[in-house]
């Protein structure tokens, strides 16, 4: 009896319960639908006005000089002096002393090879001297030969005759023959003079040369400034030996600098195609921290061959002289900048208005229409594009997340006409 009541109970609870939910549920307020409205984009336009363009090829690259040298001395030895300016920074001209090598031992050969020179010579003269003593005699030698064959001659007929003795014929015979062997033997004694008379030539130019070279040694003892420059890499001193293996300092021309910066693949093509890189003015832009010095140049060379890890090639522009770059050095960054081609039918547009390289989207009745485009170049940060483009064309140039063709849209101006109207 009492479990009967109990679930009763239970139950007459769940009932209530579940009837206040029902009216709950069947007296909630219902909100009113809104009716769905597209949204509508403001964007900026630009119209389309095809025509002739020539952008500014803007590029980055560092100062080089135009030449520099390592020093080196070209003898050896300790070193006795060096000039006033030999220290990292110093500027130098043209035949300034550097450093001074310990001459003696350079002084001591020429002397030497000078005093061999004057031996040579001498000895050359004597034997000269001795050629033109032998010819002189050789001729008093012909003659003597031709009196005794001639006496000879007639003792050989005054014998056949009996007038003269066998043995006064034999007596002139042996005569003329030592008269021609004399003759022979002086004949031979010349050539072998003059053959001596050769080597001691040679001997004179060797003496020669040996001087030359000590002069040239001697005159390498003080290394001078081969041009205009200032120095840096300083090594040496005062008491330092030296050899020509030994780099005593570097040079740089800083009067004639250039510039040299990276020109891609694309850039560098358009240019050889239409009249080449030489020649091209540029101006080269140097940033001093809160200056800009802008310089004068013209493009000149290119480096050999392209350069495979930047994927292009590598161009001087030597800077023209009297500028006001003085301050400027070897290692400075700069910036180019050099006329690009000319394009025609094209139109210069900002970078916000090309999506994905290739897409441009134009205003069209109140709605977005995509056009395929080609950006040829860039100019700054603009852009230079042609294709599917006509006058008059509004252009958008609005960054739209996920923009894409049909997107509802107005220009701006017409956006504060609204506005103002409303007001």
């Amino acid at each position: 009896m009492r479990g009967a009541k109990q679930f009763l109970l239970i139950a007459i609870v769940l009932a209530l319960a579940g009837g206040g939910f029902f009216m709950l549920y069947a007296t909630k307020p219902v909100a009113a639908q809104r009716p769905v409205v597209e949204r509508e984009w403001v964007v900026d336009v630009l119209p389309v006005q095809k025509g002739e363009v020539q952008p500014m090829l803007r590029l980055s690259g560092r100062i080089v000089a135009a030449r520099d040298a390592e020093l080196r001395p070209l003898v050896e030895g300790p070193i006795v002096d060096v000039g006033p300016n030999f220290r990292s920074g110093g500027m130098v001209k043209k035949g300034d002393l550097l450093v001074a090598i310990n001459p003696f031992s350079y002084e001591a050969e020429l002397a030497d090879a000078n005093a061999a020179v004057a031996e040579a010579k001498a000895a050359r003269a004597e034997t000269l001297a001795e050629i033109r003593s032998s010819r002189a005699l050789i001729g008093s030698d012909r003659q003597q030969e031709k009196l005794r064959k001639r006496d000879m001659d007639r003792r050989k007929r005054l014998t056949g005759r009996g007038v003269v003795s066998q043995k006064a014929t034999d007596d002139s015979n042996i005569a003329y023959l030592t008269a021609r062997q004399t003759r022979i033997s002086r004949e031979q004694g010349i050539t072998r003079l003059q053959a001596q008379a050769a080597r001691l030539a040679a001997s004179v130019t060797r003496a020669e040369v040996r001087v030359s070279r000590a002069k040239w040694s001697l005159g390498q003892t003080k290394l001078t400034a081969p041009f205009d420059g200032v120095l840096t890499e300083i090594s040496g001193g005062i008491g330092k030996r030296v050899s020509p293996n030994d780099k005593l300092a570097k040079i740089i021309d800083n009067e004639h600098i250039e510039a040299l910066f990276h020109m891609s693949d694309a850039q560098f093509g358009r240019l050889a195609t239409t009249g080449g890189v030489a020649g091209r003015p540029a101006t080269i832009v140097w940033r001093a921290g809160q200056n800009s010095v802008r310089m004068q140049a013209t493009l000149a060379r290119t480096e050999g061959e392209f350069d495979a890890a930047s994927g292009g090639v590598w161009v001087y522009a030597p800077i023209a002289a009297d500028q006001n770059g003085r301050g400027l050095r070897p290692g400075a960054y700069v910036e180019a900048e050099t006329p690009d081609i000319r394009y025609s039918g094209v139109v210069r547009v900002p970078e916000s208005a090309v999506h994905g390289g290739n897409r441009v989207f134009v205003l069209n009745e109140g709605r977005l229409a995509e056009r395929a485009v080609t950006v040829l170049a860039q100019d700054g940060t603009s852009l230079v594009i042609t294709g599917d483009l006509s006058n008059g064309d509004e252009l958008v140039t609005t960054r739209i997340p996920e923009i894409a063709s049909g997107l509802k849209a107005r220009p701006r101006d017409s956006a504060v006409i609204q506005a103002l109207a409303s007001s």
